[in-house]
């Protein structure tokens, strides 16, 4: 579990943070004359969310098919059906889906960025970074629906088993 923690934690850190109150020519300039470091940055995000990423999308799959679905079909199977239970598993299996579209267009994104010209394409460079960040975002609220998803589903679960 400190693993998962850990590896969330990574996926949420922010992508490069320029001060909100540095003018939009200062922006632009530093932008420009740190453009090397920037990339470079850039492609490690890139690197570190891919591994994430790899690494969630395994760990949601696991849950749902070797725990959710699993549990529900002998559920069914012993004429206990719950509700709440079969719910929970659509929502976690929605989530999931929605999980990766998003993560698809963050990262696409984040590679249009990273081939971007930054020394000389400066202003577009920063909007392109701002609406990256906005899809990270995104994707981060997506990981902690699907956290708030697997807690709910453990809470049934237990429930269920104190009812058995």
């Amino acid at each position: 579990m400190k693993r998962i923690l850990v590896v969330m934690a990574v996926f949420m850190v922010g992508l490069l943070i320029l001060p909100v109150s540095v003018r939009a020519d200062e922006k632009q300039a530093a932008i420009s004359d740190n453009c090397g470091t920037i990339k470079e940055n850039l492609k490690k995000v890139q690197k570190q969310d891919a591994r994430t990423r790899v690494y969630l999308g395994g760990y949601y799959e696991k849950i749902l098919s070797k725990f959710m679905i699993p549990l529900n079909v002998r559920l069914v199977e012993n004429n206990l059906a719950n509700a709440k239970l079969t719910e929970n598993q659509n929502n976690f299996a929605d989530a999931k889906i929605l999980f990766m579209n998003d993560y698809v267009d963050y990262q696409q994104g984040l590679e249009e960025l990273v081939m971007m010209d930054c020394k000389n394409e400066s202003e577009s460079f920063y909007k392109k970074l701002m609406k990256v960040r906005e899809e990270r975002e995104v994707v981060n609220r997506d990981v902690a629906t699907m956290r708030k998803i697997i807690s709910e589903h453990m809470k049934l679960v237990k429930e269920l088993k104190g009812k058995l």
